[in-house]
């Protein structure tokens, strides 16, 4: 997807401002968080070798990073859907709220 494209921008907006207030009100992702926590303060009571430990970060980091990318492409598809349904005109029976009387 283009990065300049408005969809992409708006995108970046909301994930990178709005997304911080809603996630540290959200109980879910709240809890998420302290498992997490646990979990870490369980793995550095291990006390693995330094090489070990920065292998495990690496892992752990490329999950959150395509865990990201995956909800920001999942985002811009919703987007693009809306877009979609609302903007493109009916073509061969396909669904569109904007040709729908209400």
């Amino acid at each position: 997807m283009n990065k300049n494209s408005a969809l992409y921008q708006l995108m970046c907006l909301r994930m990178n401002g709005i997304m911080n207030s809603i996630s540290n009100q959200d109980e879910e992702y709240q809890a998420l968080l302290s498992e997490i926590d646990r979990h870490a303060a369980r793995l550095e009571a291990i006390q693995l070798p330094k090489e070990t430990m920065h292998l495990v970060d690496q892992c752990i980091s490329g999950y959150n990073a395509a865990g990201s990318r995956y909800g920001m492409l999942a985002y811009l598809l919703g987007f693009s859907d809306c877009q979609e349904l609302l903007l493109n005109p009916v073509l061969d029976g396909k669904e569109s709220l904007a040709h729908e009387h209400i």
